[in-house]
């Protein structure tokens, strides 16, 4: 993989890594006492962890893929 593709896809998944880390946290804080959830105890706790760090690493590699294709497609 050339140099200018790789930075690339490092740029894409750094910063799809980022959206994702503020996409998997914006539920985890803002907690209200007339939530009507379940998920209030410890376990509820380590599943909503849980679920920020699949939500970060999806969007991650989903931002490297859709940059590597792109640049795939321009380089044609």
């Amino acid at each position: 993989m050339p140099s200018l593709t790789g930075l690339a896809v490092l740029v894409a998944v750094l910063c799809g890594g980022a959206w994702g880390w503020r996409v998997g946290t914006k539920r985890l804080y803002r907690r209200s006492i007339f939530d009507g959830d379940d998920n209030r105890g410890a376990r509820g706790w380590r599943r909503r962890v849980r679920r920020r760090y699949w939500i970060t690493a999806t969007y991650a590699l989903m931002a490297a893929l859709a940059a590597y294709v792109l640049l795939m497609a321009l380089k044609r």
